[in-house]
């Protein structure tokens, strides 16, 4: 099943249950990882069984070509249903991810399926194997415009009840992340700051607000890490007070994706500084020699190494009461010395 535009947002508002496959795709990845969570959770119906979800990395399932069928086939511990969050960046899994769709095809196969797949071509073998399916489907997901960007964000501002100065939507707009799940922060900083004010928003306030202390210092981990430096990485954790797990962990995740991405390019005989150029969304000037020096550490298989390590901690962190500081240092100490 194809699934675009007006369709794909009604199955992510109401996923359709004769469907239990989904391929989730293309060059907006924030926006593929955000429905990947909308569906894990309708998925798994409010169970708070840790052995419900299974996370697995592409490398894991070319390591065992029977690893994906097995965790389809577990049951739950509490006996509800049981989801599968797979994550691949290149094509070692595809002949098992096929097997599990014809399973699902031919009514064999239990569990339910969530496939993160990167910046897939629209004529590649799983995209059409599950556009054809009946109990598949496939979204795609593409980089917004500025303008798609610009109206989320207004829409945003609006419903929490945000009024700006002259000229200070327009330097509101421009100060934004173009991560989604970054930008509504923002906008929930500024709206918090906000409430009781008693006048409107003014350039100066979006100048004070718009960049943190604790925002820089977790960027400086993640570029830490992405350099093999896990002492700095860990050190500038460390300065975040009341730091989250899972949205430290996010944010080295992005930079990874930034890696792969200038990466595969390489691979292709694509030179360094161009391949940094055509990096969407664009790298700022100031960071373009540090995240080319990064490319050039990192190779197709030391990423999918990384990236099973931020999801093991990620799953790791869910787990109620668990330590999340802790575990993010860990996971950036680990990712930092794949490299080092």
């Amino acid at each position: 099943m194809k699934l675009t535009g007006a369709s794909a947002k009604r199955f992510l508002d109401k996923p359709d249950k004769t469907v239990r496959a989904v391929l989730l795709y293309g060059p907006n990845e924030s926006f593929a990882h955000e429905a990947a969570e909308t569906l894990t959770r309708w998925a798994l119906g409010g169970s708070d069984d840790p052995y419900a979800l299974t996370k697995l990395g592409e490398d894991e399932i070319k390591r065992d070509a029977a690893r994906l069928a097995d965790a389809l086939a577990a049951q739950s511990l509490l006996g509800g249903p049981t989801v599968v969050l797979a994550r691949i960046s290149g094509k070692s899994a595809d002949a098992a991810i096929l097997d599990a769709l014809q399973n699902y095809e031919s009514g064999q196969a239990g569990g339910y399926l969530v496939i993160e797949a990167g910046d897939l071509s629209g004529s590649s073998e799983l995209v059409k194997k599950f556009n054809a399916a009946k109990a598949g489907a496939a979204i795609v997901f593409y980089e917004e415009t500025e303008a798609e960007r610009h109206g989320y964000a207004r829409t945003q501002a609006k419903t929490l009840g945000l009024d700006f100065d002259r000229d200070a939507e327009e330097a509101f707009l421009a100060a934004l992340p173009p991560d989604r799940g970054l930008a509504m922060r923002e906008i929930e900083k500024l709206a918090l700051y906000a409430h009781g004010l008693e006048r409107k928003i003014s350039t100066e306030d979006i100048g004070a607000l718009m960049a943190s202390e604790a925002e820089g210092a977790l960027d400086a981990a993640s570029s830490a890490a992405a350099a093999g430096r896990s002492k700095d990485a860990v050190e500038a954790l460390a300065r975040i007070d009341a730091l989250s797990g899972v949205y430290a962990l996010r944010a080295l995740l992005r930079r990874l994706h930034q890696l792969r991405d200038a990466r595969a390019m390489m691979d292709q005989g694509m030179s360094a500084p161009d391949a940094i150029a055509k990096l969407r969304p664009p790298v700022f000037w100031k960071e373009r020699d540090a995240v080319m020096g990064h490319a050039r550490l990192w190779s197709a298989k030391k990423l999918n190494a990384a990236y099973d390590v931020l999801w093991r901690a990620e799953l790791r962190c869910k787990v109620a009461g668990a330590p999340q500081e802790l575990i993010a240092a860990d996971a950036y100490r680990g990712v930092a010395e794949l490299v080092a």
